[in-house]
This record gives C-alpha cells, structure tokens and sequence, in this order.
C-alpha cells in the first residue's frame, strides 16, 4: 500500500512539474514577437573574399488583445564573410521598435555570432545540397531571459528545374548551467516554384512554414507550440535580391499577422 501511495505522489508531483514548465514556456512565448530572423535557409552562401549584406525585417499587424507585440517592427542587419568555399560566417544586430516599449523609440535587442559549413558547393550534377550553421547570441532579456543562446541549424535543400524544396531544423537551447527555458526545437520548410527566367527577374513563388515544436522533454504538449505560413515571393531587382511574405501565426503566440522581407544587399 505504501509503495503504491508513494508511485501515485510520485507521478502527481512529475505531472505539476511538466505543467509548471508548460506554463513557463506559454508565458515565455506570450511575452515575445516575432523571431528576429523569418528565413528558411537554402543555398545562400557569399563568395570567397567577398562580404554580404542582408536586411531581415518583420512587422506584427495584429494580435491577440492586450498583447505588446501589436504593431512592433524587427530590423536586422547581417553581415557575411565567405572565408572559402566551405565557410562563411556573419554578425547579427538585433533592434526593434513598438508603441508598448520604451515609449516608442528603438532599442538594442542584442547580437549574435554565426559560421556556416557545407561540404560542397551546389552543382548541376545533384538537385542535393546540405550545410549546417551554429550560431551564438547576447539577447536582450525581453526576448530572452536566459540571454545567453546557441542555436545548431541543420540545412537540406532540394532544387530541381524551377521547383526548390527546402528544410532546416533548428536546435537552440540557453549557454547558461541555470537556464530558465528548456532546449527547443523548430522545423521550419519552404516550397517555391520558379515563374520567370533568371533573365527576367528570377520570380519565385512559394510557401514557408515555421513550425516551433516546443521543449524537447515535452514535445508531447500541443499548447506550447506555434506556427507561422507565409505566402512568399522571391525576387531580383537591380542586382537586389529580395524575400517578401505575409503570413499568419497560430498557436502559443500573441501574433496572428505578420508581413516580413528579407532585403540582399549588394556591396560592390
């Protein structure tokens, strides 16, 4: 009887546990906007020697009532370096502006470091190619309370003729031995189709999906996931390159819709 009472105290006290964590990581997510970085990685890579320069930015148009996310602009500058043909690595600066913090005005969100490795360039011979980035961040404890993060994305790609399949897996979890969040997972895909030559602007259409699945030690949890579809359109202009999309959020996030772009600048 004893050890019977002490199994069912025992499974009582694991499901307050995981609840409490469930909870924490709702109330992380109701608290956020938007990810700094909406991109499903593909084939981007800079030239050797040569730097790069993409603006990441996103806009909540609405959200959930109350939420401090409404109307809150992310911009992102990142700066690459193609080292050779197998690394490339860049510096993100994280900011944002929204009428419910700091009255307004921009703020600092934090930095973060990457380096990105693939085996091998893209070839005509595979419609494959596949690379892995880590990436290191300083983050504005808003957006993350352990402020301290590393993030393993693991990149598979799929081109052939006009149609483009790609898929990362994302891994982040806080640098801290005391985190307050759990390492997570994210899988984000993307489907587009070529509509036009290279010649006549390289116009892409398509559908991206980011799809966050939550702890690792609770995947099982439906309410602490979210997910994001964008309608997207890709694009070449002038030699700027440019990712457009509207898209619509469900799940543990205040957001509900958000437009973002994805501006390639060139440099020479």
């Amino acid at each position: 009887m004893t050890a019977k009472r002490e199994f069912i105290f025992g499974t009582a006290i694991f499901r307050i546990r995981l609840a409490m964590g469930s909870l924490g990581l709702c109330a992380c997510a109701a608290c956020i906007a938007a990810p700094e970085e909406i991109q499903v990685y593909l084939d981007e890579f800079a030239a050797p020697g040569k730097f790069g320069l993409d603006l990441h930015t996103n806009y909540v148009l609405s959200a959930q009532p109350g939420s401090n996310t409404r109307r809150m602009l992310r911009v992102t500058p990142e700066l690459s370096y193609g080292f050779n043909e197998n690394w490339e690595g860049a510096l993100y600066w994280l900011t944002s502006v929204g009428p419910a913090q700091l009255d307004g005005h921009p703020v600092t969100d934090g930095v973060k470091i990457r380096a990105k490795w693939r085996p091998r360039a893209p070839t005509p011979d595979s419609p494959w190619y596949g690379a892995i980035n880590v990436e290191l961040g300083q983050l504005s404890r808003r957006f993350y309370p352990d402020q301290t993060s590393v993030e393993i994305k693991l990149i598979g790609v799929y081109q052939k003729g006009p149609l483009t399949l790609g898929a990362n897996l994302n891994l982040d979890r806080a640098l801290r031995t005391d985190a307050q969040q759990p390492a997570t997972a994210e899988l984000d895909t993307k489907a587009a189709y070529r509509i036009t030559s290279k010649n006549e602007g390289d116009v892409r259409l398509g559908i991206e999906n980011y799809a966050f699945l939550g702890a690792l030690r609770s995947w099982a949890i439906p309410s602490t996931r979210t997910s994001s579809t964008f309608l997207v359109t890709d694009f070449s202009f002038r030699r700027w390159d440019f990712n457009v999309g509207l898209g619509k959020a469900s799940g543990a996030t205040p957001d509900r819709w958000l437009i973002k772009a994805v501006i390639g600048i060139p440099l020479d």
